[in-house]
């Protein structure tokens, strides 16, 4: 059974960005010591009330945003070992990682999940791509091409079983060791490897379905910016619109409206 940090907090709405910023710090930090996700929800239609009120838990003022989030943990178990290791990480100390907002308001607490569906089965087999050293370039690329989140990413320093340094290549520390981000609700795992020198993707493709054509313009068009297109976009006589494109890391793509 999966154990939850839950928190409300008011955020300076000016501050939104700085927010982000410390928020996507702290999912690394989580995930490294056990924590299976977190998700940060800005608020959009939070309203006041007369005796409770989301405003009125966290005493929002005019020029602040109510944000909401959680921790999602695989038990109450690995949340309390996960919370002592992280109050010792050096970047959440107070000097690496000053809070963004005001943590005396902000309210937080644990919960056993008892009544949901469950999470959808993840699936058996996944793509994994190595990327020789340009991993944590690939991770802001999909970011900020594709809206990318990262689930994972430890560099090798992080393995707790580290290998002896004769069995790694020198200068691996700082590497990628794995990673996992999220696009369009699919998982794709990453890493640097144990190899460096060029990147070799060209018998493989990644295929991504989208809802609507105008979000597969988009996408296409973000990795085409800086890539080179295979096949342009157009309908086809399987999908209202298709098209094929090689990313600057020589990733293939193929993205689809059914």
């Amino acid at each position: 059974m999966s154990y939850i940090d839950g928190f409300l907090a008011a955020v300076p709405t000016g501050g939104k960005e700085a927010y982000r910023i410390y928020a996507e710090t702290a999912a690394r930090v989580f995930a490294k010591h056990g924590a299976l996700r977190m998700v940060e929800c800005w608020g959009d239609d939070v309203p006041d009330g007369k005796l409770t009120s989301f405003p009125l838990a966290v005493k929002k003022s005019d020029d602040e945003t109510v944000v909401f989030s959680w921790i999602e943990w695989p038990s109450k178990a690995a949340r309390d070992d996960g919370w002592k290791q992280i109050m010792q990480d050096p970047l959440m100390q107070p000097g690496a990682a000053p809070m963004p907002f005001d943590g005396k308001r902000m309210i937080y607490g644990g919960f056993t999940p008892f009544v949901g569906a469950p999470a959808p089965a993840k699936p058996a087999i996944q793509p994994y791509l190595f990327f020789r050293g340009r991993c944590e370039e690939a991770i802001a690329y999909y970011q900020a091409a594709l809206g990318a989140e990262v689930l994972v990413m430890m560099r090798f320093k992080d393995n707790p079983d580290k290998p002896s340094p004769d069995k790694m290549p020198p200068g691996m520390d700082e590497r990628i060791m794995h990673a996992s981000v999220r696009i369009a609700g699919s998982d794709i795992m990453m890493s640097d490897g144990m190899r460096s020198g060029p990147t070799d993707f060209e018998c493989m493709a990644l295929s991504l379905s989208l809802e609507s054509e105008a979000e597969v313009d988009r996408l296409f068009q973000a990795l085409a910016a800086e890539g080179k297109i295979q096949m342009p976009l157009g309908p086809t006589f399987f999908a209202r619109r298709f098209g094929a494109v090689v990313d600057k890391l020589g990733v293939t793509w193929m993205l689809i409206a059914e």
